[in-house]
């Protein structure tokens, strides 16, 4: 049997996550991207980033083929799948995650995915994993939005609707942003309002479908005055 892609070793007595080169199927690669491809991609940003002193794992180890993660912690889409977003544990990472995004990109990086299965919490610490769309030419303002957007839209997917605790990671981003990202953000979803309502109509019928359903829970977190 061939061995998997991602699991759970130890490196000196440090958790960690394993991680090797991912074999996939013409299709997957067509969709994808060279697997050999995006697994340097990832290691590379991993290893640039090691010495920023931000939220990313640390590399603990590194072969031909592999590289080792140190753990991080569950990742708030299982804690808020096994918790459900009200429970006070899952609204205080949601909070953590969006200031911890707010700061990353402070710091003027952006993460490329950032969602919900791409961010980790332990110990009241947030760490983003999973850099295989991080791009150093994304580091920017348009990037960051970007950032905010994806979060947001995975967030509202994950819950189906705008509940207090969606809203409190938007305040939180929001009140922790210091590079007018979240006002450009608003001022792009003001400028496709329009795309937004047909989609909303549209769909309805497919609210049962998981990013279906996110569509008027996301557009609703930009209907407050700005």
């Amino acid at each position: 049997m061939s061995a998997r892609r991602i699991e759970k070793t130890f490196v000196a007595g440090q958790p960690g996550w394993l991680k090797r080169v991912e074999h996939v199927g013409l299709r997957l690669r067509l969709q994808k991207g060279d697997p050999r491809r995006l697994f340097e991609a990832e290691r590379s940003a991993y290893l640039s980033l090691q010495d920023a002193h931000l939220p990313f794992p640390k590399v603990l180890a590194e072969g031909p083929d592999h590289f080792v993660l140190a753990d991080a912690g569950p990742t708030v889409r299982s804690l808020l799948r096994r918790s459900g977003s009200e429970a006070p544990e899952v609204r205080a990472a949601l909070v953590a995650a969006a200031r911890a995004l707010a700061g990353l990109h402070a710091a003027g990086y952006s993460h490329g995915r950032p969602n919900l299965c791409d961010i980790c919490w332990q110990d009241g610490q947030i760490t983003f994993i999973d850099l295989e769309n991080y791009r150093a030419r994304h580091n920017t303002p348009g990037g960051h939005v970007r950032d905010l957007l994806l979060f947001l839209f995975n967030l509202c997917a994950e819950t189906g609707r705008a509940d207090a605790s969606v809203l409190a990671a938007r305040d939180a981003y929001r009140a922790a942003d210091t590079k007018g990202i979240w006002q450009a953000a608003a001022r792009r979803m003001r400028q496709t309002r329009p795309l937004w309502a047909v989609l909303v109509a549209l769909t309805r019928p497919l609210r049962h479908k998981r990013d279906f359903r996110a569509i008027a829970a996301f557009v609703s977190l930009f209907r407050d005055p700005q």
